[in-house]
């Protein structure tokens, strides 16, 4: 204990965090199919987009991603006289990742969808810099998931609307014929 409150008091380096926090909101419409029975949600998934951004922060792809903006190795490599908290030169993506999800620590509470995300770093500047690159592509991700969505959503509408007007057609032309052979202009 005293050897290793010695460490952190004389060698360890002073660490930074910068916080941010944010909320996914899905815009919910409804449709037609809502008055009639609640047949929109047919998919049965239960991932959120909000599931799938904290699956998203901790991913090899966010890590890469932010590494070649910001150089993660040189950032978490600074200090000389801390070999047990700094990043080690020459380390792998894999190790990168691991370390990363020692210095980036993300709360999520599902009842509200917020996600809190604590960044750490060994220079206050690193740590907001960090920070605000996750939010960048986090904000990114989701905009392009709320994009897909509704780029499916008008084609399935579209798809519906297709089918009812050909539905329409053949209706009327059922009626127009049932007119002609009975000359009744009511069929009930």
């Amino acid at each position: 204990v005293i050897g290793a409150g010695y460490y952190l008091y004389a060698h360890a380096a002073d660490q930074y965090a910068s916080k941010v926090g944010f909320s996914v909101r899905n815009e919910e419409s409804s449709s037609a199919f809502d008055l009639l029975g609640s047949l929109t949600n047919v998919s049965g998934s239960s991932s959120t987009d909000t599931d799938i951004l904290y699956k998203f922060i901790q991913s090899q792809e966010m890590v890469a991603a932010v590494d070649a903006a910001l150089d993660l190795r040189t950032i978490y490599s600074k200090p000389d006289n801390d070999p047990v908290f700094t990043l080690a030169q020459g380390t792998s993506i894999e190790e990168l990742v691991e370390y990363w999800a020692q210095m980036v620590r993300i709360v999520y509470d599902p009842g509200t969808g917020l996600i809190e995300v604590e960044v750490r770093a060994f220079d206050p500047e690193d740590a907001r810099v960090i920070a605000q690159d996750l939010f960048a592509r986090s904000s990114a991700m989701i905009n392009q998931l709320s994009a897909v969505a509704r780029a499916d959503v008008t084609r399935y509408t579209q798809e519906d609307l297709d089918l009812a007007l050909e539905r329409l057609k053949k209706a009327r032309q059922a009626l127009t014929l049932f007119r002609n052979e009975t000359q009744i202009v009511d069929p009930g």
